[in-house]
This record gives structure tokens, C-alpha cells and sequence, in this order.
């Protein structure tokens, strides 16, 4: 997959993920990592900067 595009489908990804309820990063990772079945991994360098937006 290409880096560029899902370095811009984080923000949308995490506003999807969060209208579930408040999660920590933690959470987030793994639960993208479940959802994808491994196919997409957050890292915390690429989490941390988008929620902080």
C-alpha cells in the first residue's frame, strides 16, 4: 500500500474509530491492527501527531 495515502487517511481513520467513544492510544493501535487483520499498523510515531491535531 502506499505510504503517502495512508498517511493521509490517519486523521479520517481515527475520527472514525473515535465516534465509538474515548479510547487510548493503546487502544487505537490495536484496534486498527484488529479491523485490518494486521494489514495496516499504527505506529505511535504516526498516532500521536494526528490526535494532537
Amino acid at each position: 500500500m502506499d505510504r503517502e495515502l495512508l498517511k493521509g487517511s490517519t486523521p479520517l481513520l481515527l475520527l472514525s474509530l473515535l465516534t465509538d467513544g474515548p479510547m487510548y492510544g493503546y487502544q487505537i493501535i490495536e484496534t486498527v491492527k484488529q479491523r485490518t487483520d494486521g494489514t495496516y499498523t499504527l505506529k505511535e510515531g504516526a498516532l500521536y501527531p494526528a490526535l494532537h491535531k
